[in-house]
């Protein structure tokens, strides 16, 4: 299962809660944040690697990164039955290179390698707050004021972004991969926001016990 969105969203807090409820279900439960591709920020951060370091090339070594992330950290996990949830997964890659100003579906297909989850939260939160939070964070009147309406229109093309890869998410030809979505409102009391995400999870777990019981000893469930 994957958590997305913007900042300041309730998302991470709730997928830490989340955890906590299913171990207590009795499954091992693993949370993995989604880490920036490290190959692109040392590319940028040197002269040389920004003249070659375009939007289309750092969205393929930002791809490449997370085939690995998911080969070494997520697969092995699933392989052993324990339940991952993603602190961010593959759409917020898929929606910061659409606010870059990269095709969608292009930027989808470059993680389709990437294990699908079976369920995503999406957590939407309104890209205004999340400046503020993002703001908060920065010391300076005068630093806050020059990022903050370049990062407020990219934080509004993000959304853009998010809104529509969820709204795809359940067409037959959907990109990363078709997937089932619960959008949960960042204004909704966190009781509620919870109740909602356990509710979404539960006949997951259900379904994944009944797969258990039915497989033979040893053999692994995802």
């Amino acid at each position: 299962m994957a958590a997305e969105g913007l900042d300041a969203s309730g998302k991470s807090a709730g997928l830490e809660q989340l955890a906590r409820w299913i171990e207590r279900k009795g499954r091992r439960v693993e949370i993995v944040p989604w880490q920036p591709s490290r190959t692109v920020r040392r590319a940028a951060q040197s002269p040389r690697g920004r003249v070659w370091l375009t939007p289309r090339v750092a969205a393929l070594l930002g791809a490449a990164d997370a085939r690995r992330l998911a080969r070494r950290e997520i697969q092995p996990q699933l392989d052993r039955g324990t339940v991952v949830l993603a602190d961010r997964y593959a759409w917020t890659a898929v929606a910061r290179e659409g606010a870059r100003g990269l095709d969608l579906d292009w930027a989808s297909a470059l993680y389709e390698g990437c294990p699908a989850p079976d369920l995503v939260l999406f957590y939407r939160q309104e890209p205004a707050v999340a400046l503020r939070r993002a703001l908060a964070t920065r010391p300076g009147e005068i630093r806050a004021a020059a990022i903050g309406s370049p990062l407020g229109a990219f934080l509004r093309d993000l959304d853009a972004a998010y809104r529509e890869l969820a709204a795809a998410a359940s067409a037959p030809a959907a990109k990363p991969w078709l997937v089932a979505v619960v959008e949960l409102d960042a204004r909704e009391p966190s009781s509620s926001l919870e109740r909602r995400a356990r509710d979404a999870v539960r006949p997951l777990l259900a379904s994944a016990h009944s797969r258990n019981a039915r497989s033979a000893p040893g053999e692994a469930v995802a």
